[in-house]
């Protein structure tokens, strides 16, 4: 519960929450509950890098996003209750959108806990690497926790950051155990946290019956929830990619920087749970760069500058060379980068991938360009830029996977056998918000932006 609090306080702080309760806040405690976990994790590291207890940070900004609320109290009404015309009622298409929705929901979180209960220490990448780094910063006093970054461990990737990890740790140090509820329960978090907030945030943007479709397409996506069950990563990445989006468009559409701060963190945190996530802020910043024209990019820096700090020491201070730039990583780099089988093999691979990414009877790509095409183009033309910085951000983020690939001195196909999938997972629910984003209205719905959760 701290985690959510500080997280909570942090983005109603930001986000313009009114007095009181509001129905906009489901949208702001989800968002909050990711950037606190982002947060506690970096006070746990700072704490292990000076020695101060991490809770002490954290009891110091908790007082600090309370202050900042209790400053901004004087809002009566929230952002989006201002800035949103007109109400849309609950039709028979939309009650029977809710009632799918939850039952699919259901069915996802049945599996999911069934193959937490099969395999309560997750897969591969969770047992080698986030849960095992987890251990070491758990395990270890002020004096030997940097073990877990040895070059000797390199086979489990100690140059990742640490956002997972670190969190993990952290929750054992205040339980006095070790105990696997705790990633399985960030797993259960991160899973149906993106599912809420792609909900929630699309509601708001473009109407109720928008948010619940594209809920049912992200519920309907059983590869993220095994992924999440699974404690990859890759999920966590797919919150954060997400939220960026979401927070930036809320940003652009109600002209709110406040919400430009809270997508720069969330980019930035994405690059603090994996080097992807890296890839995907640099993505991202180019993009509004060049859409935008810097429009809130000194909001968006303000956001994410403290998280990248951390991350500067973290990969200064502590993390090893990676697989691509260590010493390994440069012999042989340039004739990989100019081998055109590489990029053959994965143009082809990606091609099958999305085929069958679900796993579903029909690729949930195909049914999203057909909602697509039945429904035409036709965005709100104060969501234009958004939308554009998203697409662009995305293709970005894409091609940068796509040379992460090239470069990397492993097997090519075992590379993509056994991630590409989890990179997919990581741009999804961006994909589905952009989507959304740019369609026209479904039926009979209200204007645009008319409608709340």
């Amino acid at each position: 519960m701290i985690p959510t609090l500080i997280g909570f306080l942090l983005v109603r702080a930001f986000g313009s929450g009114p007095r009181g309760w509001c129905k906009h806040d489901f949208l702001r405690l989800i968002l909050g509950a990711g950037v606190g976990v982002g947060v506690c994790s970096t006070c746990f590291f700072l704490g292990l890098l000076s020695g101060i207890e991490g809770l002490l940070l954290e009891a110091f900004l908790l007082l600090a996003a309370a202050i900042a609320v209790a400053v901004r109290w004087k809002r009566t009404k929230c952002l989006f209750c201002e800035g949103l015309t007109g109400t849309e009622r609950d039709s028979a298409l939309n009650i029977a959108l809710a009632v799918s929705l939850g039952l699919l929901l259901a069915l996802d979180a049945m599996a999911f806990l069934e193959a937490a209960r099969q395999a309560p220490h997750g897969q591969w990448d969770a047992l080698a690497i986030w849960n095992l780094r987890a251990r070491f910063l758990y395990r270890s006093d002020v004096r030997y926790w940097r073990d877990g970054f040895t070059q000797l461990l390199d086979w489990s990737h100690p140059d990742y950051p640490l956002l997972l990890p670190a969190f993990i740790a952290r929750s054992w140090r205040l339980l006095g155990r070790e105990s696997q509820s705790v990633p399985i329960a960030l797993g259960f978090f991160f899973s149906f946290g993106t599912a809420g907030l792609l909900v929630s945030s699309v509601s708001v943007l473009r109407g109720r019956r928008h948010g619940l479709l594209a809920g049912l397409c992200i519920a309907a996506t059983p590869a993220l929830y095994v992924q999440g069950a699974s404690q990859y990563a890759d999920v966590p990445v797919a919150f954060f990619v997400l939220a960026t989006l979401a927070c930036m468009t809320l940003a652009d559409r109600f002209d709110a920087d406040g919400f430009a701060v809270l997508a720069g963190a969330a980019a930035a945190l994405a690059g603090w749970t994996k080097n992807e996530g890296l890839a995907w802020f640099c993505a991202f910043l180019a993009a509004r760069v060049i859409v935008g024209r810097a429009r809130r990019l000194s909001a968006f820096l303000a956001g994410a500058v403290p998280f990248l700090a951390v991350i500067l020491l973290f990969k200064v201070e502590v993390a090893p060379p990676g697989d691509i730039f260590g010493v390994a990583g440069r012999v042989g780099m340039v004739e990989r980068l100019l081998d055109a089988g590489r990029y053959a093999l994965i143009f082809r691979k990606v091609i099958e991938h999305v085929w069958y990414f679900g796993p579903l009877l029909v690729s949930p790509f195909l049914i999203l360009a057909g909602f697509l095409l039945a429904t035409g183009v036709r965005p709100d033309d104060r969501d234009r830029i958004a939308l554009r910085t998203a697409a662009l951000a995305l293709f970005l983020a894409a091609v940068a996977y796509c040379l992460v690939y090239v470069l990397r001195p492993l097997d090519l196909a075992w590379l993509l056998k056994t991630g590409l999938d989890r990179l997919i997972v990581q741009l999804w629910p961006g994909i589905v918000f952009a989507v959304f984003l740019a369609v026209g209205p479904t039926g009979t719905e209200p204007q645009p932006g008319a409608a709340v959760l």
